[in-house]
């Protein structure tokens, strides 16, 4: 991974990249003009970057988010994906990675590709939005160490996280036992609702004369709020660590929706785990307007639907849980599987969504 400085390995025209008039030094210097952080120990301007680490370890994470399979550029609905959507959310997804472990957020870089016909305004956007991410969120002590650019067919970013444990213990998936009780912190279902929304065709007409990141102007308040959900996706940096100070057992970040996450939790800790319906209601009522607009059964959402980041963790059968974490079920002794109530996961979702998949799948 070059640090910024340097040759791009990609195709050039003498040392111009095949780009809207820029150079890659104009388009790095956008870049660094946008970018705000917390000081790392040596950022952007040699081969690599360097990140204290007094702990002894590094908690990492990489992840990648690619047009036409995490974002459209222009969705049906007529929105226009901006840059700074794309930077907040290539960010809030790895520092959520970093929640999830217990870890404090320390550093970032950041690969980002883009195809000929991105002009600077977008890059300038781009290092917006990750400089919001990481300070909105609450990932004060996050420096951002460099990254690599370079030309592609379609928008991709890769971003990489560090973090500390504080000399604590990491939080692993393998950690659930029997009576423990299982919680989430976050929104569940919102960011895919904001995809159904967002794929809703809208005329083409419409789409040429919406500015770029506008809504349509009839959209509900909590429809924009599940559309921004999924562009711009807030998990709760910082309850990962204090859900380890409370002596969480097991935790992960739902990225792939709550049932798959929950299989995985079973299938590391070997355990049978139960959610109960009554207890995950509550967040069916925040979904009540996209469900309308969208004829989606914001069941699926809710049990289904990934990108969200929201936490969730096995805790002592008597617990009292951290402010923000709210009760959805138990783990019990038995084969590692999940149920809703008393029914295999599958089996209601087939019968009650009429859906057999328990979550999101990149291969399927």
């Amino acid at each position: 991974m070059q640090h910024f400085p340097g040759r791009c390995r990609v195709r050039k025209i003498g040392w111009r990249l095949v780009s809207r008039g820029f150079t890659e030094k104009e388009l790095i210097e956008t870049l660094l003009a946008g970018y705000r952080s917390a000081a790392p120990l040596l950022g952007p301007g040699d081969d690599a970057g360097m990140l204290s680490v007094p702990d002894g370890r590094l908690v990492t994470t990489v992840d990648t988010i690619t047009e036409d399979q995490d974002f459209r550029r222009v969705w049906p609905c007529g929105y226009r994906t901006t840059g700074y959507d794309v930077g907040w959310k290539s960010v809030a997804q790895n520092l959520s990675d970093i929640n999830a472990m217990g870890a404090r957020p320390t550093g970032i870089v950041t690969s980002l590709s883009l195809p000929a016909e991105i002009d600077l305004g977008w890059v300038a956007s781009f290092a917006a939005g990750v400089s919001d991410s990481i300070e909105q969120l609450g990932a004060h002590d996050c420096a951002i160490i460099g990254g690599d650019v370079g030309r592609g067919r379609e928008i991709s970013v890769t971003t990489t996280a560090f973090g500390s444990l504080d000399g604590g213990e990491p939080v692993l998936r393998s950690g659930a036992r029997p009576g423990d009780i299982l919680a989430v912190c976050g929104v569940l279902g919102q960011a895919a609702a904001g995809v159904d929304v967002l794929e809703q065709a809208t005329s083409r007409s419409e789409i040429q004369t919406m500015p770029v990141g506008d809504f349509p102007s009839e959209w509900p308040e909590d429809v924009r709020s599940a559309v921004l959900g999924q562009l711009r996706p807030r998990p709760r940096i910082g309850a990962g660590a204090v859900a380890r100070a409370s002596g969480a057992h097991a935790m992960l970040d739902l990225s792939d929706g709550l049932v798959r996450d929950a299989e995985r939790i079973a299938d590391a800790s070997g355990v049978s785990i139960r959610l109960e319906s009554a207890s995950l209601e509550h967040e069916l009522r925040k979904l009540h307007e996209a469900a309308g607009s969208t004829g989606v059964d914001p069941w699926k959402w809710v049990l289904t639907g990934g990108e969200g980041f929201a936490l969730f963790a096995a805790f002592d059968a008597d617990a009292d849980l951290p402010e923000d974490w709210c009760f959805v079920g138990r783990a019990e002794p038995g084969e590692a599987e999940v149920r809703i109530d008393e029914r295999f996961a599958r089996d209601w979702l087939a019968e009650n969504i009429g859906q057999a998949s328990s979550g999101w799948d990149p291969f399927r």
